[in-house]
């Protein structure tokens, strides 16, 4: 895309206003549910064709409440492409309404009270003027630049006092949490809203989604490519359930066949057709008949039985082992890898065929990595505590540490951690930080490290735990696990009647403690 000023976008008194080609979705905090998402609509005027944002308020989230937008002309090439680029707000201890702000030639002011036209955030943490977004380059980039805020601001877990902002950068102002994307959206790009079954409100994933309904309702082979763990049997389920096929969903991992036994796994055997093959026995082609087979890790598959699944995907028909008539079979073929099968199959001494390629490869359905959708990680994580037996909060150091892991392993790997960290958080009624593995938990006590100069022992070391609490000490403790009592008794190892004998004592208010401006502790 050449390069174009980007964002020259006039704020609207109430919704903003943006000039872009008609029928493009906004990409701002609505499109959670595309249905229920932004858009803009063309009105004409007597001098000029205006596209108006009206905003339609999508179902609140717990780590997505609203966004700032910022939305820019169409290309100047005539390709109909766009760029939106929005820094979301992803986590925030407050509750703010779900709005846009438009940003224009000026900067847009973010705080606790950022005056008219700026973006406000519901954080006790923030200052009353934190941060500015400005311009960056000629191009039309952005940065953010700290407004002499008390705490600072973080940029990917780094003290700065101006940085750019690129995609997937994740930036902390007090307690709260913003990731800065970028992302070119046709003008006809069909977009599909996030569902149970296939979760994630990325563009990426709205645009996955948006591919298999595409698909789904046809016969064709579909490849689904992707690295492990971001959920490629997922995506072949929703293809099937989408498909309105009758027959069964038959999954099988390729890779956990031994060679000898996938040709009997895959088409089955009659009577005598080996020692021990009493009877007739179908494979899973027939058992799939009518509806689709999954064949997961399909470039694991041994060169001989690649060659028959081939003759299988031509012909329609299977012929048993020891059988010489061919069985039709009406099968929907969805396979998946991890591998790149496509330069495999274009090397002369690659194990995966050429010609197997081409056929899976009808509609080959790219699955992004997690660290490309850095907006998905949060509410992934709060859908998969809610799911589990301890449904915790995360603390803000902990959403830092998550938004900040490359997750190598993928949405798999995020499921691990945060259904760990939920069993080592129980006693403490939030995940922090010291609750994820250490390779995460590092990120954000190197960036606290970067700017103090120091890091802070653990509680459990600088508090004598047996003693009786001074007024201070009892005080810091609370601020510590934020006002919980249950978890401040666990700590000294008391009953909570104890806690509140100390409270009564020492007259502590417990409402001031959690809703006072505790720094960083929170973390």
């Amino acid at each position: 895309m050449p390069c174009v000023p980007r964002f020259a976008v006039p704020v609207a008194a109430h919704h903003g206003s943006c000039r872009q080609a008609a029928g493009v979705p906004v990409l701002g905090s609505g499109d959670a549910a595309l249905p229920r998402a932004t858009w803009c609509r063309e009105e004409r005027e007597p001098t000029s064709a205006v596209a108006r944002c009206e905003m339609i308020e999508s179902p609140r989230r717990g780590y997505t409440p609203s966004a700032l937008t910022i939305t820019s002309q169409p290309a100047s090439d005539g390709a109909g492409r766009m760029l939106v680029c929005r820094l979301q707000l992803v986590y925030t201890p407050g509750t703010p309404a779900v709005r846009m702000v438009g940003l224009g030639d000026g900067p847009l002011v973010i705080g606790r009270d950022p005056g008219p036209g700026g973006f406000g955030l519901a954080d006790s943490e923030a200052s009353r003027v934190h941060a500015r977004i400005e311009r960056d380059d000629p191009c039309g980039g952005w940065r953010i630049v700290d407004a002499g805020s008390r705490n600072g601001i973080l940029v990917d877990g780094k003290p700065a006092t101006s940085a750019p902002l690129r995609h997937g950068t994740v930036v902390r102002l007090g307690a709260s949490l913003l990731v800065y994307l970028e992302h070119e959206i046709a003008a006809n790009e069909a977009l599909a809203p996030e569902t149970d079954a296939l979760r994630g409100q990325s563009v990426a994933m709205q645009r996955v989604r948006a591919d298999i309904a595409v698909v789904a309702p046809h016969s064709t082979s579909v490849l689904i490519v992707g690295e492990t763990g971001v959920g490629k049997e997922r995506v072949a389920a929703e293809i099937h359930r989408l498909s309105g096929r009758a027959g069964r969903y038959v999954t099988v991992n390729c890779a956990a066949i031994p060679e000898n036994l996938a040709e009997n796994e895959l088409f089955g055997h009659v009577g005598g057709a080996f020692t021990g093959a009493v009877g007739r026995a179908e494979g899973l082609f027939q058992a799939a008949d009518g509806g689709t087979l999954f064949l997961d890790e399909v470039g694991e598959l041994p060169p001989t039985v690649q060659a028959k699944l081939l003759r299988v995907l031509t012909t329609g028909e299977v012929r048993p082992i020891g059988s010489t008539q061919s069985v039709p079979v009406d099968v929907r073929v969805v396979a998946a890898t991890h591998r790149d099968v496509a330069r495999e199959a274009q090397d002369p001494d690659g194990a995966f065929r050429a010609d197997l390629f081409a056929r899976l490869s009808a509609w080959v359905l790219q699955v992004p990595p997690l660290r490309d959708r850095r907006e998905d990680v949060l509410p992934l994580a709060e859908a998969f505590l809610l799911a589990g037996s301890i449904p915790l909060p995360l603390s803000p150091g902990a959403a830092e540490a998550l938004l900040l892991h490359p997750w190598p392993f993928n949405v798999r790997e995020l499921r691990h951690v945060v259904e760990g960290a939920a069993l080592r958080a129980a006693a403490a009624g939030a995940i922090r930080p010291e609750h994820l593995p250490e390779e995460l938990a590092g990120r954000v006590r190197r960036a606290g490290a970067a700017g103090s100069g120091v890091t802070s022992p653990p509680l459990e070391l600088l508090i004598d735990r047996s003693a009786t609490p001074s007024s201070e000490t009892l005080v810091r403790v609370m601020k510590h696990f934020g006002g919980n009592i249950l978890a401040v008794a666990e700590f000294f190892g008391r009953h909570r009647r104890q806690v509140y004998r100390w409270m009564e004592r020492y007259q502590i208010d417990p409402g001031l403690i959690r809703e006072a401006d505790t720094g960083p502790d929170p973390d």
